[in-house]
């Protein structure tokens, strides 16, 4: 028996919508992340402008890209010029690169001394390693100038986070406003085993051979040198977290660093700066 046309026409058409009806329906999209704070998007964006450098933890490799290309050396400049006495190091920095470009001997007040890091580490410079190469302009330690001007650059008053070579310094300002100035303190500080970082917050390492086992020690020797670091988070969740900091391996790098289920960092190697601090921002969830 031959069928109509019509009728092949339903049958096919009926066959058709139950092979869709049998089908995995699509999964729904991901939900788009919320856009970054302030403070993280300058970060971001300093990290992309210096070639998006990424390291896994602490790496014995350095990076292959270390070249003092002209935009690195100017944003460099510009990092010191947003900190108290930040100019004279500028004018220094130009005059050696001056030099060293120029293929003259460096004049001996360019040269950095331990006792002019900004950190209060001891250092021993490297004035010649390789032209052009980063490493060369890399004391006084710079990661404190890049907080201080991203910080402005995102828009966040000095008095929320001061302008200072120095982490400690900041960090003693930023605490000290927590304390005096609960609700209206723009960071908060909690022990890296108390909270989870999120974007926005500054994690910070204690540097010295004695590190502090709590930052609240840290308000017993407030004003004290104490070499310090603390980097922008800019993405948390469980198992990594990823944050950006100024003078890693002499560059502008984003650091992924391992951490626990509930997002909390975790503990740094044997040998390695230790974590010591969240300053939390203000208006992230608790």
């Amino acid at each position: 028996m031959r069928l109509a046309y019509p009728v092949i026409r339903r049958l096919l058409a009926l066959s058709l919508l139950g092979i869709a009806a049998c089908a995995t329906p699509p999964e729904p999209p991901s939900p788009p992340e919320p856009p970054l704070p302030p403070l993280a998007q300058a970060a971001v964006a300093e990290w992309e402008a210096w070639g998006r450098v990424t390291v896994d933890g602490w790496p014995d490799i350095w990076p292959g890209d270390r070249a003092a290309t002209p935009d690195r050396f100017d944003r460099l400049i510009s990092y010191w010029s947003a900190v108290p006495g930040g100019v004279g190091v500028a004018h220094r920095l130009a005059a050696l690169r001056d030099a060293v470009t120029s293929g003259m001997a460096i004049p001996p007040e360019n040269a950095v001394s331990a006792a002019e890091d900004a950190e209060g580490g001891a250092v021993t410079p490297v004035l010649a390693a390789a032209p052009e190469d980063m490493s060369l302009y890399a004391y006084p330690a710079w990661s404190a100038a890049f907080i201080s001007a991203i910080a402005r650059r995102a828009g966040l008053p000095d008095w929320d986070l001061p302008s200072n070579a120095r982490h400690a310094r900041y960090i003693d300002a930023v605490l000290e406003r927590a304390a005096t100035d609960p609700e209206g303190a723009a960071f908060r500080p909690f022990a890296p085993e108390e909270r989870a970082p999120a974007p926005g917050d500054l994690l910070c390492a204690d540097r010295s051979f004695s590190p502090l086992a709590h930052w609240s020690l840290r308000l017993g020797e407030r004003g004290r040198p104490r070499p310090m670091h603390c980097d922008v988070v800019v993405r948390a969740g469980p198992g990594r977290i990823e944050a950006i900091g100024g003078n890693v391996l002499d560059l502008v790098t984003l650091r992924r660093l391992p951490a626990d289920d509930t997002g909390r960092v975790l503990p740094a190697p044997p040998g390695r700066p230790v974590f010591v601090l969240i300053l939390a921002a203000r208006g992230r969830p608790d």
